[in-house]
């Protein structure tokens, strides 16, 4: 909370019994590296959706297979993904995982 009041634009991931059980996996010293590397890239890409939902969008109408318009949403900008060295590199397939034809 005192994080929130000092940065305004800061969001915290609402943690549910899911991330919960998460994050339980990959911090238990007995985890499996490969169940460490699961969980921890499930993570990541709940981390990224949350973000992508963040980003702003524009109505959008497109047409169904059977004739009738579906009123939705498209990304206002395209979505672009910047690696930083190290920490960041192990978000970037967690990204194109969620995000389709983001380099």
């Amino acid at each position: 909370k005192e994080l929130m009041e000092k940065y305004e634009n800061l969001d915290i991931l609402p943690l549910t019994a899911q991330g919960l059980a998460l994050h339980t996996i990959i911090r238990d010293r007995v985890t499996a590296r490969d169940d460490f590397v699961f969980y921890s890239n499930r993570i990541i890409r709940l981390l990224i959706e949350q973000a992508l939902s963040k980003l702003p969008f524009a109505p959008s109408v497109v047409m169904t297979p059977t004739a009738v318009p579906f009123y939705g949403l498209d990304f206002r900008e395209r979505v672009v993904g910047v690696s930083i060295m190290r920490a960041g590199d192990s978000m970037v397939a967690g990204l194109r995982s969620v995000a389709k034809g983001v380099r």
